[in-house]
């Protein structure tokens, strides 16, 4: 989606309320950070005030400390968790990118090669007003590198809000755009929007019956293994977002955003 600007003070309060939150889930977390987290990211580039626009600087910095620390894991990886067919380190980080957005290819795809991160692409198959996608040249270039491809259905729209046929077509058909797009078989998905409001039993036995393996929410938190929360067509994540300081990152990868979730229960947040 092309991002526009929040207002100032909207800013500040979101970023404020970040800080708040990281700095106190801190302590209890640094020292023994369970279960394993995937962090949510949009789109990269320069940006004032847009929350979801990524700079490059910030996401070079932060896949370095992913390289550094040998942290990263493979969607396969987190799969095979999230399913109980083994079980990951605590403290296992995904790396996964919404939507399919041009700066994935041109900008993050060169980095995370450069810092051996692996990361799973959640795809729009379709072309929803509002957002600049990848051509499908492109998205095979990603696929080829190395990067995962999941689907983030065809056309952007909350799935809880469909119809069941719809919400069929919306995971069926964006699985098999994907597939023909890129000659792979297409195992996750990637709710759009993704609050509580978007997901419910429903969706994932929508999902399920699509044959996806793994969905992912937007709902903050930590998936460890046999653990209620680690429905594999549930799954928790961690947003991302610029602006954020540098010690923020760390933080938020041994778990000081998951108590976010407490926000999440109560309003729907976008994306």
């Amino acid at each position: 989606m092309v991002e526009r600007p929040i207002d100032r003070r909207r800013w500040l309060a979101k970023k404020s309320a970040r800080l708040a939150v990281g700095a106190l889930g801190a302590p209890a977390t640094i020292a023994r950070p369970k279960g394993v987290r995937v962090l949510t990211y949009h789109r990269f580039g320069a940006g004032i005030r847009m929350p979801f626009t990524v700079s490059g600087r910030q996401f070079e910095q932060e896949m370095a400390h992913l390289s550094q620390t040998g942290r990263a894991v493979t969607l396969a990886d987190v799969a095979a968790h999230a399913l109980g067919e083994r079980s990951l380190p605590d403290g296992s980080v995904l790396v996964s990118i919404d939507d399919g957005d041009p700066s994935v290819h041109h900008l993050a795809l060169p980095i995370l090669l450069r810092h051996a991160i692996p990361a799973v692409v959640y795809a729009l198959a379709g072309q929803p007003d509002g957002f600049d996608m990848m051509t499908s040249a492109e998205l095979r270039e990603v696929a080829d590198a190395g990067l995962a491809i999941g689907s983030h259905s065809l056309s952007h729209r909350s799935m809880a809000k469909l119809s069941p046929s719809e919400a069929k077509r919306e995971a069926t058909d964006s699985r098999q755009r994907l597939e023909d797009t890129i000659g792979r078989p297409v195992s996750s998905f990637a709710y759009p929007f993704g609050t509580r409001t978007d997901v419910d039993e429903r969706t994932a036995a929508i999902l399920a019956e699509a044959g996806y393996r793994t969905a992912f929410t937007s709902l903050h938190g930590a998936i460890v293994a046999g653990a209620p929360i680690a429905n594999p067509l549930l799954l928790p994540r961690i947003k991302v977002e610029s602006g954020d300081p540098r010690w923020l990152f760390p933080r938020l990868c041994e778990g000081a955003m998951d108590g976010w979730r407490r926000i999440d229960d109560r309003i729907g947040l976008p994306r």
